[in-house]
């Protein structure tokens, strides 16, 4: 079923008209995380997405809805972008052989970015960054996004045009997770923290000046000890149905036991 769909996306895709003025602004971001890109923000940007994950694990099958708000701001006459964004998540873990399944809903970590552009030339940007995580997150839902600690990620980021249509876009990154407390059955386990490694890139195509389209590959090291790699592999659509809206959406599928093993994620964005 999922075959089908996609090939049916791809076919639509393919018919839409180019355009010879199409071009990729520094507004247009991957979908995982726009900060995770060398341009700087030309506006404000408020960003409300709805999404879906689910993986199979060794425990049993576990499933997460979220909505996620999201802001981003740049400062006038500054290089200088600053965002953040939350989740709010119903999460769900079907155990094995027991009736005590897991079902919460809770508020996950806030994060908080800062990045700055240090060079800026007409065919690519460069960027560097630090992100913070409030620890907001709920100790009942065992996700990252969760992880209910002060956790800290310094990366950095570029952007570079092939042509006016057409970008690519890279990170590399190093983010320190603390020991994280989590609730299974009744009792608290604690994850021991690991220094994770960061890389991924990603590419944006403008069809036409109103739809671009997106892929984007993202690999983390473990995030706590005893964990595996998160290794996404996403493709993403982004169409502008006013010039101050934009819809939003991908999907997702996990390359490694870190990862959930598919998902997916819809959203609108409103600049001003």
């Amino acid at each position: 079923m999922k075959r089908i769909i996609i090939l049916w996306v791809i076919t639509i895709l393919l018919t839409i008209p180019t355009a010879a003025f199409a071009e990729v602004t520094p507004g247009d971001r991957l979908i995982q995380r726009p900060e995770w890109d060398g341009a700087i923000m030309p506006y404000q940007w408020v960003q409300g997405a709805v999404g879906y994950a689910k993986q199979d694990t060794d425990s049993g099958d576990a499933t997460k809805w979220y909505f996620e708000p999201s802001f981003i701001a740049s400062l006038t006459n500054l290089p200088l972008e600053i965002g953040a964004r939350t989740q709010l998540i119903d999460f769900n873990l079907d155990l094995n052989n027991t009736s005590n399944d897991i079902d919460e809903t809770g508020l996950g970590d806030i994060d908080i970015w800062c990045k700055y552009q240090f060079l800026k030339k007409p065919e690519y940007f460069v960027s560097a960054g630090l992100l913070l995580t409030l620890p907001t997150g709920s100790e009942d839902i065992i996700d990252p996004a969760a992880s209910g600690e002060v956790n800290l990620e310094l990366f950095a980021a570029g952007r570079y045009y092939v042509d006016q249509d057409f970008a690519v876009i890279g990170h590399a990154g190093l983010r320190m997770n603390h020991d994280a407390d989590v609730k299974v059955q009744g009792q608290t386990r604690t994850l021991d923290g690991e220094t994770q490694f960061l890389l991924g890139g990603g590419v944006i195509y403008a069809l036409n000046q109103k739809l671009n389209l997106q892929g984007e590959i993202n690999i983390a090291t473990d995030a706590y000890d005893n964990s595996d790699n998160d290794a996404q592999l996403r493709g993403g659509v982004e169409y502008q149905l006013h010039p101050d809206f934009k819809l939003r959406s991908g999907l997702t599928f996990g390359l490694d036991d870190g990862a959930y093993d598919w998902g997916f994620l819809v959203g609108c964005a409103y600049t001003f």
